[in-house]
């Protein structure tokens, strides 16, 4: 164990120092029990919170959190507040504009065209990816993405990859088996988690070359998984269109360039661009979800899946687009987009003024802050990091990542590669008690994930590998 002293000393680096919110306040609202037994009063068990003992937030600045008692976490974790929290820029955006008009797209207004140019600007040159349609969340973008990718087809399967995630929607839920509650039985309709899939819907292998059945010391393993696609495909029963005016052939392929739910898998090199091939010779259409992975975060390039070397034809994005604040977006060529006209698609919050004002000033922080080659930079001080502790900890199976998208894997044992579930589950609380604020993820829960505010520092990072080298010697000895 480490000794008392240390442990103190940890203790006050975290928590005593930090008394004091960024605002100067105390907390003076309800206690943390009190708001514990009205969340369990009113809301479903389903809406899970983080740890044994839940944590409450009050205030954040930066890449920090603060507590109801003012101790100060460091935020490894979330994507969403992706420039920091309750950053100047944008909270006077914001307000500034919801004291001038709130309204929706079916009027004129200024913020909707200019913040569209902006984000096209960010597409990949001759791409054609220029038309935009806002929403409120990546849920709803990966919904909408599928929708169109159905109509300009008239094709009803979506491919998506086994443990992904794309969203709580109806249909998102389809393409989202990291959701199911259980292992399931795709032959009996009336098993209670067949809707987590659909019937629309086929699963490939996830192409995860260290644990999966194929791994990197297998030269072949790119084209085994791919495998699974031909498979799928005779499981369907072709493009022909029926009387209903669709046909049973492949809609979209729907993939995270990055995996995230499913533990920061990133796919072996070429598997995403003959994945992308097979689905266009098949008459599919390709979604990059960048929900997750967008806007710099991976740091070599604005969107994830630049560094595979592929265009998709439609984008999907959530999350940090808005800082927090209810807002996606889908970007789609002119082409798909005109197949869809006849819907008259609208949203009543979507790309609203104050989402726009948002939205726009989340890019101009990323931009002036410089805060993708910070990504970059201290992406590659925390993977050097984690590969030095690795060689300390032989719990440590694997670390991997792009950016500031990293995942670390526990494991029982190298050769056999026995997820280290528990030991994961208590390195988790473990830095949370320590001023780290972590994600689990994978299919066994043995990753611990980090996507930090990209506004994290040099010392944000060897915080976070002290944290973690000194929670996993504590492990380890007890």
């Amino acid at each position: 164990m480490l000794s008392p002293s240390s442990v103190d000393e940890a203790t006050d680096r975290n928590i005593a120092v930090h008394k004091r919110t960024p605002s100067g306040n105390k907390y003076s609202g309800p206690s943390k029990d009190d708001v514990a037994c009205g969340r369990k009063q009113h809301l479903s068990k389903g809406q899970y919170h983080f740890y044994e003992k839940p944590l409450m937030l009050v205030e954040a600045k930066g890449q920090y959190c603060y507590d109801e008692e003012g101790r100060r976490y460091l935020d490894a974790y979330s994507n969403v507040c992706h420039v920091g929290y309750c950053h100047e820029h944008i909270a006077d955006a914001a307000a500034q504009q919801m004291r001038t008009i709130v309204t929706n797209t079916r009027y004129l207004h200024p913020s909707l065209g200019s913040y569209a140019k902006m984000l096209i600007n960010k597409m990949p040159k001759d791409s054609n990816l220029s038309i935009c349609f806002f929403v409120n969340s990546g849920s709803e973008a990966n919904d909408l993405a599928m929708r169109l990718a159905r109509v300009y087809t008239r094709q009803k399967y979506v491919f998506a990859l086994e443990h992904a995630y794309h969203g709580t929607t109806g249909s998102c839920t389809g393409v989202s088996p990291s959701l199911s509650t259980g292992n399931i039985d795709k032959s009996n309709s009336t098993h209670p988690d067949y809707a987590y899939y659909g019937r629309d819907v086929k699963l490939l292998r996830v192409p995860n070359t260290f644990r999966g059945e194929h791994r990197s010391d297998d030269p072949d393993a790119v084209s085994k998984y791919l495998s699974d696609f031909d498979k799928r495909l005779t499981e369907i029963e072709g493009p022909q269109v029926k009387d209903a005016g669709m046909g049973c052939g492949l809609a979209a392929f729907i993939i995270e360039t990055i995996q995230g739910v499913a533990g920061q898998v990133v796919y072996p090199e070429g598997y995403t661009q003959q994945l992308f091939d097979k689905v266009r010779k098949a008459g599919g259409l390709c979604i990059s979800d960048e929900v997750q992975v967008g806007f710099g975060r991976v740091g070599s390039h604005f969107w994830a899946f630049e560094a595979e070397g592929v265009v998709p034809d439609i984008i999907t994005m959530g999350k940090p687009i808005g800082n927090g604040h209810p807002l996606g977006c889908v970007v789609t060529t002119p082409e798909i987009a005109e197949a869809f006209e006849a819907a008259q698609y609208f949203n009543t919050f979507g790309g609203n003024p104050v989402s726009c004002a948002i939205g726009q000033a989340v890019l101009e922080v990323i931009e002036s802050e410089d805060l993708q080659n910070n990504a970059k930079v201290l992406g590659e001080q925390l993977m050097h990091g984690l590969q030095r502790i690795k060689q300390k900890h032989p719990i440590i199976g694997d670390v991997r990542g792009r950016g500031l998208f990293v995942g670390v894997e526990l494991v029982k044992d190298q050769s056999t590669l026995e997820p280290a579930t528990h030991e994961t589950k208590r390195l988790w609380e473990k830095m949370r008690d320590n001023g780290v604020l972590t994600g689990i993820g994978g299919p066994a829960k043995s990753v611990i994930r980090m996507k930090p505010p990209m506004c994290l520092t040099s010392a944000d990072v060897d915080e976070i590998i002290r944290v973690m080298d000194m929670c996993l010697i504590e492990i380890a000895q007890e």
